[in-house]
């Protein structure tokens, strides 16, 4: 009946598929040009900082990339482009690179499978405690540790963990338990030749240090589910275990998504600080074989003979790698969890 007075009454029905797109938004634009001025800034910020500094990408493509002799513009445009930086990644340096990838993926999944959980569940049991006041107590504490620096986080370990006169080893000693201190960042961890423990420790610092911190977002997500499904769900004669398999987890569903999918993403970045701090209170004998992916990028592009081409080029690589993580990431997200960035 309403088409119909709208044919009647002569008015030609808008059909939003054949508007055009930038007309939409010039419409929009016009319609909202005062409140532009305050993104303007911002815009020209993300532009000076965020995209401007893109076009040194061309550095990767270049077969010599060398400052000390001309501007960097100078270099850029010059006339010898090339992949030989991409092919040094597998090639020449493929020993390290490979040493790098291999520790950053297996500090990374172990994160995954053990850390990630971990959250979840402090997300739950903070979410079972019956005082409101008591919960958000703990889950302040819990939190803590994120807001310290990694140097500092690193010097409270090590005065736990140092041999000489370190907290552990005191206690061990004390208890009988050992004769002599161990040297627990060092390679030949309680006398094992070759036994060193420095993806444990990188594991358990960052686990200690986040593992509050991100379950903030899951225990707000669980806070939110509605009560009366947990008063209905307890008259059908739930119990605990089975409210949390068949309602907490399955309602929380979209948050977990979101943060497998940013950790996968994140998959071949181990973080920098940690690793180089804890490497400097290890065994000296030991920085070469603890290197990640992040140290090494580092190294290349800012140590003794840096290669500014070479660490643009490993740039591109892991930005790329960490884009396909994130695709799959959020494929594998949809098809176990039915939740997916999009």
């Amino acid at each position: 009946m309403i088409s119909l007075s709208v044919k009647r009454r002569g008015i030609k029905k808008l059909n939003v598929k054949k508007v055009n797109y930038f007309h939409r938004i010039g419409v929009k634009i016009k319609k909202y040009a005062s409140i532009f001025w305050f993104i303007l800034p911002a815009g020209f910020l993300a532009f000076l900082f965020g995209y401007l500094p893109l076009i040194f990408i061309l550095a990767a493509f270049k077969s010599d990339f060398n400052l000390a002799l001309n501007s960097p513009l100078t270099e850029l445009f010059r006339n010898n482009w090339s992949f030989i930086q991409f092919s040094k990644i597998f090639g020449e340096n493929g020993g390290q690179f490979g040493l790098a990838v291999v520790n950053t993926l297996i500090i990374n999944v172990i994160k995954i499978l053990l850390v990630f959980p971990f959250s979840i569940l402090l997300a739950i049991m903070l979410s079972e405690v019956k005082s409101t006041f008591a919960s958000k107590l703990i889950l302040i504490i819990l939190c803590l540790p994120n807001f310290l620096s990694w140097p500092t986080v690193i010097g409270i370990w090590n005065n736990l963990f140092k041999d000489q006169n370190g907290v552990i080893n005191n206690i061990l000693m004390n208890l009988g338990l050992i004769k002599t201190p161990i040297y627990w960042f060092g390679d030949n961890v309680g006398g094992n030749e070759g036994l060193n423990l420095f993806k444990f420790f990188a594991i358990l610092m960052d686990a200690w240090k986040g593992s509050g911190w991100n379950s903030i977002m899951f225990y707000t997500a669980i806070m939110s589910i509605d009560k009366s499904y947990y008063e209905a769900a307890e008259l059908d004669g739930a119990s605990k275990i089975q409210q949390i398999k068949s309602l907490t987890i399955p309602s929380i569903f979209p948050t977990i998504a979101l943060m497998f999918i940013m950790n996968i993403t994140y998959i071949l970045s181990s973080g920098f600080e940690e690793i180089n701090l804890l490497a400097n209170i290890s065994d000296p004998n030991l920085k070469e074989s603890m290197k990640t992916l992040d140290v090494y990028l580092y190294e290349v592009a800012l140590g003794a003979g840096a290669d500014m081409s070479f660490a643009t080029a490993l740039g591109i690589f892991n930005s790329t790698v960490s884009l396909i993580f994130m695709l799959c990431g959020n494929k594998l997200s949809k098809k176990l969890l039915n939740r997916g960035l999009w």
